[in-house]
């Protein structure tokens, strides 16, 4: 998961990558600390000056507060992520709307090119698409929309590159 602190500017790496690293170290790998990793990285460098008034702002007077970890861990609710009913609900709706609309084109595809495995390559991107995008109100949902745009946009965009590769290699064999 470290490898991920990599995403941040080098002056925040300076700055809090240590503290960081250790908060890492003592945490088990998972999907939602990647996802807020990549989240914070895209965040600093699009919003650099908020994120270090923030962080100035979130400055304690307390010895055992004085590090970045320590605030961390005091805000850390045991996998409680602040995630309402109504955001579930949000989510859900939008996986299932996506899903449903996306499936759509691609099935619109597949009628227009037939057994083209480039296409058919595709066939998972709906569902993957509509969860990834649902991220925006569950784990994404208190990052600026200009975050959650480059991280779902690209991200979205990396799964099709990867999965059109995989058709373009099924075509040649």
């Amino acid at each position: 998961m470290t490898i991920l602190l990599w995403l941040y500017p080098a002056a925040w790496r300076r700055r809090y990558g240590a503290e960081v690293e250790q908060m890492l170290a003592g945490r088990a790998v998972s999907l939602r600390v990647a996802v807020d990793l990549i989240a914070g990285a895209i965040d600093t460098w699009l919003h650099p000056s908020q994120t270090l008034a923030a962080a100035h702002a979130a400055a304690v007077t307390t010895p055992e507060e004085r590090t970045m970890l320590s605030r961390i861990l005091r805000f850390d609710c045991a996998g409680v992520y602040g995630i309402s009913k109504e955001d579930q609900k949000m989510a859900a709706i939008s996986t299932i709307g996506w899903t449903l609309v996306i499936t759509l084109a691609w099935l619109g595809l597949s009628l227009r090119f037939p057994k083209d495995p480039r296409v058919e390559s595709l066939s998972m991107m709906p569902f993957i698409f509509s969860i990834i995008y649902s991220l925006r109100y569950t784990w994404l949902k208190d990052r600026p929309r200009s975050v959650q745009a480059i991280f779902i946009g690209g991200l979205s965009l990396a799964m099709a590159v990867f999965f059109l590769g995989v058709g373009w290699i099924a075509a040649l064999i």
